[in-house]
């Protein structure tokens, strides 16, 4: 009955009803099922570790340790002393006995986060103990066995890591027995406005400040978005708004200073393939016909690009050229010349402009 508990709990943290989230869940609630290991793979920013802790909690080591360490922050040596643990006087920090992760979290689970970031020399080391179910603590003569599930996460291609000489093709065999595969959050359709419901939902609760919600407008903005971070950008973006929007509607000004974008570390990343009927089929017939011309190409696709930005950021921005330029960074009048360049109108039916925008507008055009 706990574990029965444990695990509804742990998969009602998996929010979303997209298609293919309600996957995951069912893999998670029939693979946690099975003592083998599981390769979770994903993007940065999916909820590896989430899945991880519901195969956990799903499984029949759900009233054992759930330890997890990631693997990305350690070096050879400190892998070995953190996974094995380490006597007393074997390296010159060693001041005293140390029990390793491995011995944590015997008869439980240990989660080996970004595991495509270990070194061969350590991969080595954490086949040797799946072969063996023995290991030694360094500096030490003694075999201890350890009684762990083990699951394991990566958010790169290890078949490519393979080829390329950078992973042992039998540490991921003994690895991918069972796999939960987590998906970007640009394919979980429907999922994007179910999230930001919980997330407002959870810091209106931590701080307690009154109730805040997302305006349509800026709803819409974000379900455009292509989220690069997946989840962990959707959160950390509406924890900032959250806490810096002084209304309790949060609109798309909220934005003025760019943050969506600065947040994502890419200039482009809105999931629509035109803006305003503008697409980049010349410059795709040019390289598929093998009409080859470097800078031809890089002009066209140049000019699709600065088309396409400019077109969205002043549909996310409702026409105000001052606030898309503060949302891409831009120096306003920068920003206006590639309005003005591209022809992008600024039509009633999409853009609501205040008097004092239109009023910079025309002195500008009188002064260009």
């Amino acid at each position: 009955m706990v574990n029965g508990i444990n695990e509804s709990l742990a998969l009602m943290n998996i929010i979303g009803e997209s298609p293919a989230i309600k996957k995951v869940r069912f893999l998670i609630s029939t693979h946690g099922r099975y003592d083998a290991p599981v390769l979770v793979t994903g993007e940065t920013g999916t909820g590896k570790e989430l899945a991880a802790r519901g195969l956990h909690y799903s499984g029949s080591r759900a009233s054992q340790p759930f330890i997890a360490i990631n693997c990305a922050t350690l070096t050879d040596d400190l892998f070995m002393s953190e996974l094995f643990g380490h006597m007393k006087g074997s390296f010159t920090d060693a001041k005293k006995d140390k029990k390793g992760l491995l011995a944590t979290a015997n008869k439980g689970t240990l989660f080996l986060d970004e595991i495509d970031s270990l070194s061969l020399k350590s991969q080595a080391a954490l086949l040797r103990f799946l072969q063996e179910k023995e290991y030694r603590p360094v500096g030490s003569e003694v075999t201890h066995q350890a009684d762990v599930r083990l699951i394991a996460s990566a958010n790169c291609d290890l078949d490519v890591r393979i080829q390329e000489g950078d992973f042992r093709a039998d540490l991921y065999y003994r690895l991918y027995i069972l796999s939960v595969h987590m998906p970007p959050l640009r394919e979980r359709e429907g999922d994007i406005d179910i999230l930001i419901d919980h997330f407002v939902a959870q810091f209106d609760h931590q701080y307690n400040i009154g109730f805040k919600t997302l305006s349509p407008q800026l709803l819409s903005m974000l379900n455009r978005f292509s989220w690069p971070g997946n989840v962990r950008e959707l959160e950390n973006l509406i924890h900032r708004l959250y806490l810096c929007s002084a209304d309790s509607v949060m609109g798309v000004e909220s934005l003025d200073d760019g943050s969506l974008f600065k947040v994502s570390g890419s200039s482009v990343c809105v999931k629509d393939e035109s803006v305003n009927g503008i697409t980049n089929a010349s410059f795709i017939s040019n390289v598929d016909d093998g009409n080859y011309d470097f800078s031809r190409d890089k002009r066209i696709a140049i000019e699709y690009f600065e088309q396409e930005y400019v077109g969205q950021v002043m549909l996310n921005a409702k026409g105000n050229v001052t606030l898309a330029a503060k949302m891409c960074g831009k120096e306003r009048r920068a920003f206006g010349k590639l309005v003005k360049k591209y022809g992008i109108k600024k039509d009633k039916q999409y853009f609501e402009m205040d008097e004092d925008e239109m009023m910079n507008e025309d002195v500008e055009n009188l002064s260009a």
